[in-house]
């Protein structure tokens, strides 16, 4: 909340010293956010005795526990207050590397196909690599992604579109929506000849509170992934044309 209040922008944030072992330096005048961190520190608590019919000196019955004294004013740093390098970065903040021209050609169509029923635009000034509106229908991809991830980001945001339109139901948790949009993206990705596990993998585990979760929302991705495979197979595009005798199985 503090952040939030501070940079409604901030995406990705830690301290100047874990920026710095990340192979990252905060940029002269970056302004940092304030933010409450607990102050900790060491007592001696007595323990109770493994054996109740066992009694030690009082030291021996004592152990060293880190404890929360309080909280202080410290502060982080926005990922767009840093510059240096990406290597150590986790893939959920950098994103999916890949810019060839297969991998433009097939977002340029896969956008085409999904936009002539739908309502697909690419968007700048925003953190999110996409997004999916409920009421208005509208995907929005952002624009300075690389390809590879623009595929896999407009297939997940189509996917919640599918989804919710299969499924409108209000009772179904936020994190099941996000499995099912994901691992839907990761399988047609892949009926595309495109990996997107190093991402798709982190994406779904970040998630995942209950693995029995993955049987839930199988048969939701089935369907979804199906209906995205069939939908490109029976397109004009010869891009497509791959995915034609899945389709008709």
């Amino acid at each position: 909340m503090l952040i939030f209040s501070q940079n409604p922008n901030a995406t990705y944030v830690k301290g100047y010293k874990a920026w710095n072992k990340l192979g990252r330096y905060v940029k002269r005048g970056s302004k940092g956010l304030a933010i409450l961190a607990p102050c900790i520190r060491k007592v001696k608590v007595f323990k109770e005795p493994e054996n109740k019919n066992m009694y030690h000196d009082e030291e021996a019955e004592k152990e060293i526990r880190k404890v929360v004294s309080g909280f202080r004013i410290t502060y982080v740093y926005d990922i767009a207050d840093t510059d240096g390098d990406d290597s150590m970065l986790p893939v959920l903040v950098t994103g999916l590397a890949g810019n060839s021209e297969q991998e433009k050609v097939i977002y340029e169509r896969l956008f085409g196909v999904i936009s002539k029923e739908h309502c697909v635009q690419e968007v700048s000034g925003t953190a999110s690599k996409g997004s999916f509106n409920l009421e208005t229908k509208v995907i929005s991809i952002r624009e300075d992604l690389e390809y590879l991830q623009k595929i896999k980001t407009l297939l997940h945001e189509y996917a919640h579109l599918l989804d919710f339109k299969m499924h409108p139901e209000d009772d179904i948790s936020r994190n099941r929506r996000e499995l099912i949009a994901e691992s839907v993206a990761f399988i047609v990705s892949l009926r595309l000849g495109l990996d997107t596990s190093r991402y798709s993998m982190s994406y779904i585990k970040s998630w995942l509170k209950d693995k029995e979760e993955l049987k839930i929302i199988a048969d939701s991705v089935q369907k979804i992934a199906y209906t995205i495979i069939t939908e490109l197979a029976e397109s004009s595009d010869s891009a497509f044309s791959m995915l034609k005798e899945e389709s008709e199985e």
